[in-house]
């Protein structure tokens, strides 16, 4: 639920900084009390969390929003992402753990939204990567289950609006994704301390796939060249896939990068 709440106050800053660049004037954003999760598979979930100032959250639901749909979407990427290449790189137990997190803590929220979109989602490709890892069945059967579920996430990932694909959009899905970078980067490293290596990889696994949503910007040659460089200034926070004891970097580099990539979006 941690992990959960973050992400739905990554998205509603986003959607609050939006609002507010467009009307040029304060919003009140509504706040509301966490969603129990006992939702249905046909309903869509509806989810919020409590907070004030940036932190305050809009309720969110995965059926119709998009930038949410998205961001959730890419987070499952993220954890996957790190997962198989601690695995490619002989690290089976770190790999096993990331490995546990995209069903627990994600795919269910999102489950439903899959039936209100048409959309397929990938619960067996999910559970037959986790088989995979958790069994030890070897690199290529591992990477084969791995690239099969990643082609199943960008089926599922086609089930937006045209309009949720423009350079301003990416680039508000690139910032919610740092946010939440940010928020795991935070509890890993504290006061130049290597505290949790699983949250530093997370942060590694969301970094990662926000690159890879700028490279695959289209539509606004500019804004990808500027978001190019501002995440690759973000490079050194991960000198290496198993941390080191110490690090002289911090979130703030992170929050720093997605403010500037939300600005950015804000501008097109």
């Amino acid at each position: 639920m941690y992990k959960r709440t973050k992400l739905w106050a990554s998205i509603s800053a986003v959607t609050f900084a939006t609002a507010a660049g467009l009307t040029g004037c304060n919003t009140e954003v509504e706040q509301t009390s966490p969603v129990a999760s006992h939702m249905t598979e046909t309903a869509a979930p509806i989810l919020s969390s409590d907070g004030e100032g940036e932190g305050a959250v809009v309720a969110v639901d995965l059926a119709t929003d998009d930038l949410a749909y998205l961001t959730q979407l890419s987070l499952v990427r993220g954890h996957l992402y790190v997962g198989h290449k601690l695995y490619m790189s002989g690290h089976l137990d770190h790999a096993k753990t990331h490995m546990k997190h995209p069903k627990s803590e994600l795919y269910s929220d999102i489950a439903p939204a899959f039936t209100a979109r048409g959309a397929n989602g990938f619960a067996q490709e999910l559970q037959h990567l986790a088989s995979a890892v958790n069994n030890d069945l070897g690199a290529e059967k591992v990477d084969m289950a791995y690239q099969q579920l990643i082609e199943m996430i960008a089926q599922n990932e086609a089930a937006v609006k045209p309009s949720s694909q423009t350079a301003a959009e990416k680039l508000k899905l690139v910032a919610a994704l740092l946010r939440v970078s940010g928020e795991e980067y935070g509890i890993a490293v504290v006061d130049g301390k290597m505290e949790n290596a699983h949250e530093y990889q997370d942060a590694l696994g969301f970094t990662t796939v926000a690159q890879a949503i700028i490279s695959d910007i289209n539509d606004n040659a500019d804004a990808k060249t500027q978001a190019i460089s501002l995440i690759d200034n973000l490079k050194p926070l991960w000198p290496t896939l198993i941390p080191p004891s110490n690090l002289d970097t911090d979130a703030e580099q992170i929050y720093g990068v997605a403010a500037k990539i939300e600005l950015l979006a804000l501008s097109l």
